[in-house]
């Protein structure tokens, strides 16, 4: 029995922590808003809420839907926002969101779909902010050659 109410101690911390991490994202998202409330957000793309409606909706709208997620990821990083919000459902308080860690594997899995369908044209906006999350990435991992006081 002592067991038993170990791992529910262990889990319902564990819960706790995801809790407060989330709680402390919204927070940071507030806190981002309200520093940026000049900033028109996009406007969210509501998706059906029921499967049936959902798998139909997604087979005819993919593409639109691949270009709203590239659109939002676009304001993110002019924005410098490290969480942007891309699809909300339909008579429902859910909202799916992206984070910034995952700008970069999102964008590869649209740009492979376009390649692999030959939607040539929509690639460059997608290759264009690839760039950007690069250029970004090198300049957090290496500040020093980034810098003002950096010699080249």
């Amino acid at each position: 029995m002592l067991v038993h109410g170990m791992c529910f101690f262990i889990c319902y911390n564990c819960v706790l922590l995801i809790i407060i991490e989330y709680y402390l994202i919204f927070i940071n998202m507030v806190k981002k808003r309200n520093l940026t409330s000049n900033i028109i957000d996009p406007e969210p793309y509501i998706l059906p809420s029921k499967n049936d409606e959902m798998r139909n909706f997604v087979n005819k709208f993919k593409v639109d839907m691949m270009e709203h997620i590239v659109s939002n990821i676009k304001f993110a990083i002019e924005n410098k926002l490290s969480i942007v919000e891309v699809f909300q459902f339909k008579n429902s308080s859910f909202i799916v969101t992206i984070n910034e860690k995952e700008f970069e594997t999102n964008l590869s899995h649209i740009i492979q779909y376009y390649k692999d369908n030959q939607i040539y044209e929509l690639c460059p906006k997608v290759e264009q902010l690839l760039e950007i999350l690069k250029r970004n990435i090198n300049e957090k991992e290496n500040p020093e050659d980034s810098g003002p006081d950096s010699t080249t």
